[in-house]
């Protein structure tokens, strides 16, 4: 980050410090005003980390999160140096908003004019076309994204004069998702200053009948060693953090009667050929109505197979649990994690949750709570929801009901678990 001075891309693993290297080069550097784009759910775990790292000597604003009158009042007494508000307003050291507010309140956040911005989750921009993307683009580098018909963009005011991207999965299926952000922060690189000159070197970009396809992927020792050298900084535990325990993966067989096997199969057989569909979408730019079709078709598999093993996936779980040991656990679909949080709570086991539609600040408690209390031996977590952002050392095991759809998202939500505080080995059942 000091070489080059705060503009670069951190892609550590997850849990290795990411929000403590940006906090810590922004307070021995003095970039302030600061903004902190990052998703909703994590509004609280920034404030918690800045107010452990540097106490209240800056004056944060969280923005989209206003607690009623009562418990406005406990956070004061809580956290004196942070405020809230519907919407961004100038006067503070840290401004902490969620990637929509920024799509809102563009206009805003270009007058305040801060010195330094970090995007959290990064990867999140990856869909160059996304209105999220957009606004994020064009507040830190203070041109319209989308060029004119001459290819010339618009310049609407001078930019941010730092940004660092941070995630810990930089690319999660393919080269292609980098383009957003090498191109914001690494346009004086050759290769990472022309659209189709990235895409030919490093997406296989092939021509179909549809269209250019761009979801290849090709020399990537290339590309890598390329981003290390210039712009990311990219480090592994087993590199940095020799002393964390190991990572175990296991699979668990489970059983499950007849019935319940003969509806998997049914289903299976009628979702239609759906790993042909799938093919021609990744690999040749296939129809994308019948790829959808696919699509729909696996995802109906993959509810009815989990909740096919429902009853010996409670069973299994209450089984770990008994010897005192606390346990993550990750589902895709809304409806399993809370089948499962019901289950285990109605078998008298101190279990909480983290879905989608939950406020920040439940979802803060829910992880505090499993972190620091006894009783609670389960967390039950929809991965796309919670699978990133929060710390859950209290356990040395998690497991994965369903599987998410890319490695990326296992391994970033099996880090909540394997994460700097963990002392020992950490399995993950799936």
């Amino acid at each position: 980050l000091e070489k080059w001075n705060g503009t670069a891309l951190i892609g550590d693993e997850p849990g290795l410090g990411k929000t403590a290297q940006v906090m810590a080069y922004a307070f021995k550097n003095h970039r302030f005003p600061m903004l902190v784009v990052l998703p909703k759910t994590l509004l609280l775990n920034w404030r918690n980390e800045i107010t452990r790292m540097l106490g209240t000597q800056l004056k944060v604003l969280v923005v989209g999160f206003v607690p009623n009158k009562r418990r406005l009042e406990q956070l004061k007494r809580q956290y004196p140096h942070v405020s809230f508000s519907k919407t961004p307003q100038p006067g503070f050291d840290v401004t902490l908003v969620n990637y929509d507010i920024v799509k809102r309140n563009l206009q805003v956040l270009e007058n305040i004019q801060y010195d330094y911005v970090a995007v959290d989750e990064s990867h999140k921009i990856k869909n160059a076309k996304a209105q999220r993307t957009l606004a994020i683009l064009r507040l830190v580098t203070g041109k319209e994204p989308v060029p004119n018909r001459k290819g010339v963009f618009r310049v609407l005011h001078k930019g941010v004069p730092s940004v660092t991207f941070m995630t810990g999965t930089p690319i999660v299926n393919r080269p292609l998702e980098l383009w957003t952000t090498v191109s914001t922060i690494a346009d004086w690189v050759p290769q990472f200053s022309n659209f189709m000159k990235f895409a030919t070197r490093y997406c296989d970009a092939q021509r179909t009948r549809f269209g250019w396809d761009f979801s290849g992927s090709t020399n990537q020792d290339e590309l890598n060693k390329l981003l290390l050298d210039t712009v990311m900084i990219r480090r592994r535990k087993e590199d940095v953090l020799k002393e964390l325990p190991p990572k175990t993966f296991v699979t668990v067989p489970l059983e499950f009667d007849r019935a319940e096997y003969d509806s998997v199969a049914l289903a299976f057989e009628g979702s239609g050929n759906w790993k042909q569909g799938m093919e021609t979408l990744v690999r040749h730019g296939g129809n994308p109505a019948r790829s959808d079709e696919a699509i729909v078709a696996i995802n109906k598999c993959r509810e009815i197979a989990a909740y096919a093993k429902l009853d010996s996936t409670v069973e299994w779980i209450l089984d770990y649990v008994e010897e005192g040991e606390k346990l993550v656990v990750f589902a895709h679909h809304q409806l399993m994690v809370n089948t499962i949080h019901d289950r285990v709570r109605d078998a008298g086991v101190g279990v909480r949750m983290i879905r989608g539609g939950i406020s920040p600040e439940a979802r803060a408690q829910a992880a505090e709570d499993f972190q620091t209390d006894p009783t609670v031996k389960v967390i039950v977590i929809n991965t796309t929801s919670g699978g990133f952002g929060i710390t859950l050392t209290a356990a040395k095991a998690c497991a994965f009901v369903q599987l998410p759809w890319t490695p990326g998202d296992l391994i970033q939500a099996a880090d909540r678990v394997h994460r700097i505080g963990q002392t020992d080995n950490v399995t993950v059942y799936n």
